[in-house]
């Protein structure tokens, strides 16, 4: 039973993660060189035994990825093709709770060792409720992931204990929130590793800023990460252009239509207006912050709009996002950026008008 579940749960789980593995493991021990790695992690695991601010936030990243891991293993308990797993109710509550716990574990490994290295540290440092601290959330989370999965498996045939209350995270799926929706379920590995990238760059603009304002240093960050989104809009016009391309038939105007992508670039750039505003408002001032931030999202649309010109796939979409990246840089000495903004809106509702509807989504399902 435990190989059945090992090829069923633990070992899909890897696959699918590959990637999520694959960047955290170069963003946490590959960046530095070995000594210095370990220094690093010898540093963060001695503050979370001897701090309870940074033990908090410790808490919050374990209790997100066992988030992840719980989320997981419930919904390929309700995929059909598992459905055969419920028949595991047939054994003894023990014997299910201990398959659970194994599950859990197996796939909960990686936060579960850094975890009980952490401990170690705490118990070396005499830092003995920090590292019983971090012992005691492990066993906790592995409690409840263990419950869950067994409440699952057992709720074909009789009534749980005690039912937990059902969040759900925007609960009305509407035509402006469809591309959120599908950022955070359908592409949330590329989505997160884009904004990972996002928030370092503009933690070096901090930097940059410690003892002065620098305009070219500001910008030149700020569209970096702009041209870092510039991934998302190809995935939004593919998924609106064939999974979504019912929509095409829909009575809604085309202000809608476009309005939609903004809405969209407008709600994910929110972390970085955030970021400025709480790190730069006493550098930079406030028409500047949100400059940048109208910057963003007016280009973003654009970057979507551009997809709808004849003829135009990936190498050429790249090469106008490069373009517009290095013109804007040139430009910036002798222009404003509420000039960029202003022509920017305004080919981007041109463009729109003119080629939404000459669009053949058929192509791309032939790229």
């Amino acid at each position: 039973m435990f190989q059945l579940l090992s090829n069923i749960i633990v070992s899909r789980f890897y696959k699918v993660n590959a990637g999520f593995f694959l960047f955290s493991f170069l963003i946490l021990f590959a960046i530095l060189p070995g000594p210095d790695t370990i220094k690093l992690h010898q540093g963060i695991m001695l503050a979370v035994v001897s701090s309870a601010d940074t033990a908090l936030v410790a808490l919050a990243v374990c209790s997100l990825y066992n988030f992840k891991c719980i989320a997981y293993t419930i919904r390929e308990l309700s995929l059909t093709e598992n459905r055969f797993l419920y028949h595991l109710q047939g054994l003894s509550n023990v014997r299910q709770l201990i398959l659970m716990a194994w599950v859990h574990l197996s796939i909960y490994m990686p936060m579960l060792t850094y975890g009980s290295m952490t401990a170690w540290i705490g118990f070396q440092s005499q830092h003995y409720i920090g590292g019983m601290f971090v012992l005691a959330t492990q066993f906790v989370m592995t409690g409840i992931a263990t419950y869950l999965s067994f409440r699952k498996i057992n709720s074909t045939w009789k009534r749980p204990a005690f039912q937990l209350p059902s969040m759900v995270i925007f609960p009305n799926k509407n035509f402006f929130s469809y591309l959120i929706h599908y950022s955070l379920n359908n592409k949330k590995g590329a989505f997160i590793s884009i904004k990972v990238f996002s928030m370092l760059a503009l933690q070096f603009l901090v930097a940059l800023n410690a003892d002065k304002v620098s305009k070219e240093n500001m910008c030149f960050l700020m569209l970096l990460s702009i041209s870092a989104h510039a991934l998302l809009p190809t995935y939004y016009i593919r998924f609106l252009e064939t999974e979504m391309i019912f929509l095409r038939n829909l009575p809604l105007l085309l202000y809608k239509r476009l309005a939609q992508h903004v809405l969209t670039y407008s709600f994910i750039l929110l972390p970085e207006l955030c970021f400025l505003l709480y790190n730069e408002l006493h550098l930079m001032s406030l028409s500047a912050i949100l400059s940048l931030y109208l910057l963003a999202i007016v280009r973003l649309t654009l970057y979507s709009t551009v997809q709808y010109l004849p003829m135009m796939d990936l190498n050429k979409y790249t090469g106008i996002v490069f373009i517009m990246f290095f013109i804007t840089i040139i430009l910036l000495a002798s222009f404003s950026l509420w000039l960029f903004i202003c022509t920017e809106a305004m080919i981007t509702v041109l463009l729109f008008s003119i080629f939404y509807y000459r669009f053949e989504p058929v192509l791309l399902k032939d790229e």
